[in-house]
């Protein structure tokens, strides 16, 4: 089959081309076998491919060259371990999150993949395998209240403009930062949010938000991008601040004094979404089934950006990402497969 290889680190991941590696087959800890119609690339595979990512630590990380990168992908069940006991079946849609996702096909623990709703699309289910952490934040976290001011960062991304949506949809006031006039101006037409502010060099940024609120600051702040110092000063008193996603404004993992912190009553809450699912698996269901309605009703729906077919289309992909192109999410069709599906 065709994937995306990582034999060594590479510098720009633009450069990523397919290479010919062996089809995997379903075994006992990953039985089932999901042929990929669609992929969706992320920062974090950008910081895989060059060994920047806190999973490619030498001693504590996972993810060590030779492997395929990718993470998120939507697919059709092509064969399955005799192990395995769950209910999906061969033909079934799924979705869901796993390494090697830059592939024809991937063998996955039964537990990294969901059946798609019949009403999605896999194009649409593929982007928003990875906002589930969104949704998560802004209910579970933060607990997001009808009338309360939230303020979102990286708000023209995957995880920002789903946290945007989702807010929205509990009845919060949204203020969303974009990166620079150009993403600000299609925000403002597309994204139903009450006030968009570009993020600039010169700290405007707070006093607009200020502005924004008259004085009083946002009840909550949901940072994508590691802006936790400006997140304080736009915070109302007893305001709430979540932390998720790979939060390091030009690789730079920012500090914060603590009687910043003091002075407003603050609450900073940092989320990993993966380690909290794997603690307590009752939880992850339940913000799952919470999501996937959500989904299902419409009120959250996909942000695509651009259109790109083919693995051989996954290097241009992570270029567009890595110089700030993208509005939304990015999807790769690998395959059409939705006719061969079992609906």
């Amino acid at each position: 089959m065709k994937a995306i290889l990582i034999q060594d680190y590479v510098a720009d991941p633009s450069s990523l081309i397919p290479s010919e590696v062996p089809t995997p087959r379903p075994h006992a800890d990953r039985p089932l076998l999901v042929r990929i119609s669609h992929c969706s690339p992320q920062h974090a595979d950008i910081l895989h491919a060059q060994g920047k990512h806190q999973n490619n630590n030498p001693k504590r990380g996972w993810c060590h060259p030779p492997f395929i990168l990718g993470y998120d992908f939507a697919g059709v069940v092509d064969s399955i371990s005799p192990s395995y006991t769950g209910n999906l079946r061969i033909g079934d849609r799924v979705f869901g999150a796993s390494i090697g996702a830059f592939a024809e096909y991937v063998a996955v623990k039964a537990e990294a993949v969901r059946k798609v709703p019949p009403r999605l699309s896999s194009e649409a289910a593929c982007a928003m395998e990875g906002q589930a952490v969104s949704y998560a934040a802004v209910v579970k976290v933060a607990k997001v209240l009808p009338g309360d001011t939230v303020l979102v960062s990286g708000a023209s991304g995957g995880l920002g403009s789903a946290c945007c949506t989702v807010a929205k949809a509990l009845g919060a006031k949204v203020i969303a930062l974009a990166g620079d006039e150009g993403k600000a101006k299609m925000m403002r037409r597309d994204m139903g949010v009450n006030a968009v502010v570009v993020v600039d060099e010169g700290g405007k940024l707070v006093d607009e938000v200020m502005g924004l609120t008259k004085g009083r600051g946002v009840d909550v702040v949901l940072d994508n991008t590691g802006m936790v110092n400006d997140a304080i000063r736009c915070l109302a008193y007893v305001g709430r601040i979540v932390v998720l996603g790979f939060a390091a404004r030009k690789g730079v993992m920012e500090s914060v004094k603590m009687n910043k912190l003091l002075l407003k009553s603050a609450t900073v809450t940092g989320y990993r979404f993966g380690e909290g699912g794997r603690r307590d698996p009752e939880v992850l269901e339940e913000i799952w089934k919470g999501y996937l309605e959500m989904m299902e009703s419409g009120k959250l729906k996909a942000m695509l950006y651009g259109k790109y077919e083919g693995l051989e289309n996954i290097g241009k992909a992570l270029g567009d990402l890595a110089a700030r192109k993208v509005y939304g999410k990015v999807v790769v069709k690998v395959a059409d497969l939705e006719d061969k599906a079992k609906l």
